[in-house]
């Protein structure tokens, strides 16, 4: 894919154990929580693929059959399924599951809590660039390439946070589709803030609480 080069060039928007707090303390407020699990929901509407509904009813099955890591890499061959429809299922249901478990340790600081163990076996079985970048890969399925490079000439001298999204939601050339691409930025900041704060060597696995 022609945009892999430029995505590897971006620059990460969480640098520091202090920004992944701070953003994951406004994105899981109920308001921001509401917002990042409807865009799933939107995104999976748009794809108008039934097939992706399925996948994700029977992940929980799935996942008694397999390793994460092998679903998500799109190496097992599950019957009358694409790898790109198993995939993209993997993908957004490991992110419901991301959300809610932060939002549950944020509200119950347990760390004691086996969830802790739920969210980091996710995190270890994919990176954050490709969990990303196989996101970006299915919003771009969505809004075409054309449009996503419009995209990208907008917010490229952006420093990116809460409030240049909503900045880009007045833009009219990107109204087709804005809903979703802000939706995405949100997800990136949110991804790179739970890789960062949970995979800080310094935090020990039962004393990290959001």
């Amino acid at each position: 894919m022609k945009n892999d080069k430029n995505f590897k060039k971006e620059r990460r928007l969480v640098k520091s154990l202090a920004q992944a707090k701070t953003a994951l303390s406004m994105l899981l407020q109920d308001s921001e929580k509401w917002n990042l699990e409807s865009g799933i929901s939107e995104l999976i509407d748009k794809l108008e693929n039934t097939k992706i509904h399925l996948l994700l009813d029977r992940y929980p099955d799935l996942l008694q059959e397999y390793d994460l890591e092998q679903l998500l890499s799109g190496n097992i061959e599950i019957t009358d399924t694409k790898i790109q429809e198993a995939k993209t299922a993997g993908l957004l249901s490991c992110l419901q599951l991301l959300i809610h478990f932060c939002y549950e340790l944020k509200e119950n600081p347990n760390p004691a809590d086996n969830r802790f163990d739920s969210l980091r076996y996710i995190l270890g079985s994919i990176t954050s660039y490709e969990f990303i970048y196989e996101l970006l890969i299915i919003i771009i399925s969505v809004v075409g390439e054309n449009y996503y490079e419009k995209f990208q000439q907008r917010i490229q001298y952006l420093d990116f946070d809460l409030e240049s999204a909503r900045v880009l939601e007045n833009d009219p050339e990107l109204q087709d589709h804005i809903d979703l691409m802000v939706w995405f930025a949100l997800v990136r900041l949110f991804l790179e803030s739970v890789y960062t704060y949970f995979n800080n060597p310094d935090h020990n696995s039962k004393n990290t609480t959001l």
